[in-house]
């Protein structure tokens, strides 16, 4: 006998999860909003901002929507003086105090 059973990842689970919930706080924050009204009883909703103040004086906007970090090509950052400096001790000036186990009685080189 073989059993079918639905694989349920955690993603889709907490997804599914979610939605629920926010159908839920979605209902609660309506409340007697919801409700249908008569045709005597209309009552204009502004919305969850009151109007401003100050009329904008944005002609234009760009909306940038970057998913992410920038790539490592475009965070590259080429030092030439790092390949002078390779198989050269590091300074002491980096390693002093720093209360790091591997730094102590070791001798460190610059790698490039």
């Amino acid at each position: 006998m073989s059993l079918q059973r639905t694989q349920l990842c955690r993603r889709s689970f907490l997804g599914t999860s979610a939605c629920g919930l926010g159908m839920t706080a979605l209902t609660s924050l309506l409340g007697d909003d919801a409700h249908a009204e008569s045709a005597t009883d209309v009552r204009r909703w502004n919305g969850l901002v009151s109007p401003r103040h100050v009329a904008p004086k944005a002609k234009r906007v760009i909306f940038l929507y970057m998913a992410g970090g920038p790539s490592h090509l475009e965070t590259f950052d080429y030092r030439p003086q790092l390949a002078k400096l390779h198989g050269q001790p590091m300074p002491e000036s980096f390693t002093k105090g720093q209360p790091i186990a591997q730094l102590q009685g070791k001798k460190l080189t610059c790698m490039a």
